[in-house]
């Protein structure tokens, strides 16, 4: 088996949400949820087993999105032991607000990513990442992480954040790095559904405002997820091999481009779909041909997913937001307005 073959399938199960962001993209007309169906969520994980252990895959990892999966624990808890019987990494996507659902099976769970668009009251709820006028505290979710690390020591955190029109000017590195994250990841707002997006001005700002990898480095955990470490490297020196911490990577970031056609995602009725067009577009059902059959009614760059782990596609975007702002521009540094002063 190839052990440099590694692949994240993420499965939005569920389109229902206590929470309603205006630039979620998660919509898909209130599809059948397909993971109500034991027998055929069966199918749908062996046949994603089937297909990437036959090309010598050697990780597997299913990622749970919503929607809000946590708020069905008995469904996810589903999903997650089918995954677990073939052998597969399973990871969750959450907002945060019923994080203490998964406590019974987190010891299962490879990791979490926790939305977290700002650490503001009033922004929170400009964005609507709230439920009844109700939002998560910095103090509510640092006491969540740490209630399901005491369950499972390994498990990875990761936070993601959508940088959008509310939340651009804030500075949230400072606190993230109190958390001890493992992977901070900061996506772009994609024009979606009438939705037009963000500016440059407003998506290089919150970059230049928060690109801090040094500052999150600090006791980051050794934790490193496989698929990542097929294309990050850890810079750590012989001295420090023992130590509890390494200079991995703990910021990734993702334009638009990056985020089109370089997932592989399956909608609640069990179809492959992909953005990149004002419409999603689907597969057939997962349930009824083969993954193979599946992929090839779809667009998948598997160039754009490995390129979204790697340093240098990430170093190219805080250039990017420098350039913006004309931070160490040369040009400028050799600007000398001082001359002589003459009678003339």
């Amino acid at each position: 088996m190839n052990l440099n073959k590694s692949i994240v399938i993420n499965w939005h199960v569920t389109e229902r949400c206590n929470y309603g962001c205006k630039h979620c993209f998660a919509k898909w007309g209130k599809q059948a949820e397909i993971w109500n169906n034991s027998a055929d969520v069966e199918r749908i994980i062996a046949n994603i087993s089937k297909h990437f252990r036959s090309q010598s895959y050697s990780q597997i990892r299913l990622n749970i999105v919503g929607g809000e999966p946590i708020m069905f624990p008995e469904r996810l808890w589903n999903v997650v032991e089918t995954a677990y019987k073939h052998n597969m990494e399973t990871s969750i996507i959450t907002n945060g607000s019923h994080l203490e659902n998964i406590r019974p099976f987190a010891h299962l769970i490879s990791q979490v990513g926790i939305s977290v668009d700002s650490l503001d009251h009033q922004t929170n709820l400009n964005i609507g990442r709230e439920s009844e006028g109700k939002t998560i505290s910095f103090e509510q979710l640092h006491q969540k992480i740490e209630d399901i690390r005491k369950v499972n020591p390994d498990i990875k955190i990761k936070l993601n954040t959508v940088v959008n029109t509310f939340n651009y000017n804030e500075i949230l590195v400072d606190r993230f790095a109190q958390l001890h994250i493992d992977k901070w990841k900061i996506f772009r707002q994609m024009p979606f559904n009438g939705n037009g997006g963000i500016s440059d001005y407003k998506f290089y700002a919150f970059i230049r405002n928060n690109y801090n990898e040094e500052l999150l480095q600090k006791n980051v955990p050794v934790h490193q997820d496989p698929i990542e470490a097929l294309y990050m490297t850890d810079f750590v020196s012989d001295e420090k091999k023992d130590d509890e911490t390494s200079n991995k990577q703990v910021i990734f970031i993702e334009d638009n481009k990056a985020m089109t056609e370089s997932y592989l995602m399956i909608s609640p009725d069990g179809r492959f779909f992909q953005n990149g067009s004002k419409e999603y577009s689907y597969s057939r059902p997962l349930t009824e041909v083969s993954l193979e059959e599946a992929l090839s009614d779809i667009k998948f760059d598997s160039t754009k997913f490995e390129e979204r782990y790697e340093q240098w596609s990430i170093t190219i975007a805080v250039n990017e937001a420098n350039a913006f702002f004309h931070v160490n521009d040369d040009d400028i540094g050799d600007f000398d307005c001082f001359c002589e002063l003459s009678d003339d």
